[in-house]
Formats: C-alpha cells, structure tokens, sequence
C-alpha cells in the first residue's frame, strides 16, 4: 500500500512534471519563430505576398508546439520505459493500473483528453489528481493507467 506521504510526493511531482513539460514546449516554440521568420522573408523574396510574414511564422509555431506536444505525452514516455522528460528527472512514470506498460492507444488518449484536463489553466486535471483516489486524471482513468513512482 502506498502511504500517504508518498502519494502527495507523486502528486506535487506531477504538478511540477506538468510545468516543466509546458514551459519547455513554449520555450521550443518561441524559439521556432526565428526559423519562422526566415522561411517567411524567403517565400516573400520568391513572390509569395507579405501576409507570408505574419503567416508562416505562426504556421511554424504552431507546427512545433504540436509536434513537440505530441513527441513529448505519446512517442517518448512509449519509447522510454513510460516517462516524459520531465517525469523522469522527477522520477516518475506512467503504468496501467493493473500493472504493465501502456501501449500507444494509451497515450494517445491519455493526450486527447488532455483537453478536459487543462480546462481553466489545468485545473481541472489538477483537482481530478487531488481528490481520486488513484490521484489520476481524466485521461489516466479513461486508458486505464496511473503515474507512480519510478523505481531505481
């Protein structure tokens, strides 16, 4: 049995695993307009009209933070053992409840319904964590997994 003090370990870990993962994202976004831009005076220079300026960039942007969000919730944690980057510096890592490693399917849902649980800045997901017993969120009910500890 988990003890108390160890799940709110679990739980403030996730809190911080979940701003870790968003700011990264949004570092590696802004940092994709530079390239963006670039693309952009390059189009205009081969005849496209200057609305390519403020298109493309944000074309780019959002291209990255898709990208990258997908990279991050489904691709990595599937091919790293079940953890994001930023769950396993915080060692953490995402399992199915009845133990096991989560397949694709898993992920993908797990990250559609992320949409529920960042409702009002994440809110929702965060209280869902706080009051379940499981401290999962919605997504991590619906593909039937839970984040634990990692063990070393």
């Amino acid at each position: 049995m988990i003890s108390d003090a160890d799940a709110r370990g679990v739980v403030l870990r996730r809190y911080w695993q979940h701003v870790i993962e968003f700011v990264l994202l949004v570092v590696a976004a802004v940092l994709s307009l530079v390239p963006g831009l670039f693309l952009a005076v390059g189009l205009i220079k081969l005849g496209l009209t200057p609305e390519a300026f403020t298109i493309v960039p944000m074309v780019v942007v959002a291209a990255v933070a898709l990208l990258g969000t997908l990279w991050v919730e489904i691709w990595y944690p599937h091919r790293h053992g079940g953890a994001t980057p930023a769950m396993r510096w915080l060692g953490l890592r995402i399992t199915k409840v009845r133990g096991g490693e989560p397949s694709l399917r898993d992920y993908s849902v797990r990250w559609l319904l992320m949409v529920v649980d960042g409702m009002f800045l994440g809110l929702v997901g965060a209280v869902l964590i706080a009051v379940t017993p499981r401290h999962q969120r919605l997504g991590d009910m619906v593909a039937g997994t839970v984040v634990v500890r990692a063990v070393t």
